[in-house]
């Protein structure tokens, strides 16, 4: 009786690994954490996410990169991340202490391209910490040769500082931009320029004061110069190509030069108004005489207005330009840059440049400066070349397309940035080198496009070509340079904390990591899940059923049975 019954707890055994039966068991399982590192990544990220990763190890199911289960992510870094993150999953950052003390460059701002024998502005924005009371000494070399310089000397521990150097590029071009401040070494890269400056001047009425800065325009090369000139009504004079002032091609130009100011119409300053706010170029409004009021007033609004009338003609201050005649700004909107002002010791400002939406408006206080262009071997004529080749550099052009960083290492990735100002655009296509397409993706920006790409393999130039189709097919490039030895400051991004608040979670330093542990504890909750049990597929049964087969077959044997 016995050894039957072992036999049918074999053969039981049997038929249930054959079925295979499947239990339904629900319970608690570890909730799943990703524990990354933001990129760009600071030296010390990799260490940080390991203690974060083994710290939060026995309590959730650590994986590397975010997936779409995961309940919360750890971000592991000192800057806002490049990657996005989904909005509605929680985040907590780990933000890691800052570098030793010392100066570093946070951003180096170049105009992308520049003519010839032309000075550019090279704005360096500096952070220092724990250097109060030492001096910096920032440098700009071209092709290995200093252009510029400019020192500072720190007054705080922690304090922000934004250098501003004239250079002018030498060598061939591309011209590589190296700024130094200190160990701190970064650079820029600036573009040749074959396209002339184009500019048009529009007078309502004759205006000497126009007259003479087109002559000094005109008398140089990287200038293209169109005028329209009303001498009475319906009769005018036109050279250049010139558009009205409410042609939509008035795009097509950087500057445009305005005087006669007390015949413009309203419709002339709307127009111009919308030309430097939407278009971003710049308007360069020259009076000879008092603006008391009408549309010229309504142009300049935010400038309060001084007349002052001297005996002897004054020079002003830095630009050497003489002018008797002067309309003071004893008023600037915020952001105004003043390019010169008069002697004395209130040296109120007489030129300035102040902002219009993406463009710039410059208004020349010194009325009567043609009357003095000759003396001191003609300052005139240089400082308005200048002047205007500054402004028409900063204007953007219909499709501007910047790549950051400019200079890459070799298979480095970078980022195309792509602004196309014309609004019948139906679609905007780019290509590194012709071969290598590039995927842009609309930014919440209207016409703003982004999109990443990955250098070639070799040190040389690459370029960037940008198509847009539309009711006017337009085309631009880039150059970029890829080198072994590239330089590049350090990111201006948001710092890291911002991530944690926008996104429900806290901020802590590699010292408090146990806070991040505690807070995930009670903010994450371990999902309840059901599982299919088998257990039929445990090797274990083995044991049983080899135990009663071998039972079986000795108590037939011990019988004498087979």
């Amino acid at each position: 009786m016995t050894h039957a019954l072992l036999r049918v707890i074999a053969f039981g055994i049997a038929i249930l690994a054959l079925v295979d039966p499947s239990i339904a068991v629900s319970g608690a399982s570890r909730a799943r954490i990703a524990v990354v590192v933001s990129r760009p990544a600071p030296p010390d990220a990799d260490g940080v996410r390991d203690r974060v990763a083994r710290s939060l190890g026995s309590a959730f199911e650590i994986v590397p990169a975010i997936t779409s289960d995961a309940a919360a992510v750890v971000v592991v870094g000192d800057r806002y991340p490049v990657d996005s993150i989904p909005d509605a999953l929680l985040v907590a950052t780990v933000t890691t202490p800052d570098s030793a003390p010392g100066v570093r460059i946070l951003r180096v701002d170049t105009p992308p391209d520049v003519p010839a024998a032309t000075t550019i502005h090279v704005e360096v924005e500096l952070e220092g910490a724990g250097v109060s009371g030492r001096t910096t000494d920032v440098t700009v070399a071209i092709a290995g040769l200093e252009a510029g310089r400019a020192s500072h000397r720190w007054t705080a521990n922690a304090e922000r500082w934004r250098a501003r150097i004239d250079a002018v590029p030498v060598g061939a071009p591309p011209f590589v931009i190296r700024v130094a401040a200190g160990k701190a070494i970064a650079d820029a890269l600036v573009a040749s320029r074959m396209t002339p400056f184009r500019v048009q001047f529009y007078e309502p009425r004759p205006s000497w004061a126009t007259t003479f800065i087109r002559r000094a325009l005109e008398a140089d090369s990287r200038f293209q110069t169109a005028s329209l000139s009303f001498s009475s009504r319906g009769i005018s004079a036109r050279t250049g190509n010139e558009v009205p002032l409410g042609d939509p091609r008035l795009d097509g130009f950087d500057v445009v030069i305005v005087g006669g100011l007390e015949a413009l119409a309203s419709a002339d300053t709307r127009a111009l108004d919308r030309f430097m706010r939407e278009r971003g170029g710049a308007v360069v409004v020259v009076p000879d005489q008092k603006i008391t009021a009408g549309p010229a007033r309504d142009l300049i609004a935010g400038a309060d207005l001084v007349e002052r009338l001297l005996e002897q003609p004054a020079t002003l201050g830095p630009v050497s330009l003489q002018a008797s005649e002067l309309l003071v700004l004893l008023a600037l909107t915020p952001g105004s840059d003043v390019i010169a002002r008069a002697p004395g010791a209130d040296a109120v400002p007489v030129i300035a440049s102040m902002p219009r939406g993406d463009g710039r408006l410059l208004l020349s206080g010194a009325m009567d400066a043609w009357r003095f262009r000759a003396a001191g071997n003609n300052p005139f004529d240089r400082f308005w070349q200048s002047t205007i080749a500054g402004l028409a550099l900063a204007a953007p052009p219909p499709i501007d397309v910047r790549v950051e960083p400019p200079l890459l290492r070799p298979g480095e990735s970078g980022e195309v940035i792509v602004r196309v100002r014309a609004h019948d655009t139906t679609s905007v296509r780019a290509s590194l080198d012709g071969a290598q397409p590039i995927r842009l993706v609309p930014e919440p920006e209207t016409g703003v496009y982004r999109g990443r790409f990955t250098a070639k393999s070799a040190p040389g130039r690459s370029t960037i070509e940008v198509h847009a189709d539309g009711g006017q097919a337009r085309s631009a490039s880039r150059t970029l340079l890829v080198q072994a030895d590239a330089r590049r400051a350090v990111s201006t991004a948001p710092p890291l904390a911002m991530l944690a608040s926008s996104h429900r979670g806290i901020d802590v330093t590699p010292d408090h990591i146990a806070d991040l542990e505690r807070f995930l504890s009670s903010t994450v909750s371990s999902p309840r899940e059901t599982r299919a049990r088998h257990p039929m597929r445990s090797v274990w049964w083995i044991v049983p059923f080899a135990s009663c087969l071998s039972a079986e077959w000795w108590l037939r044997r011990r019988r004498g049975l087979r």
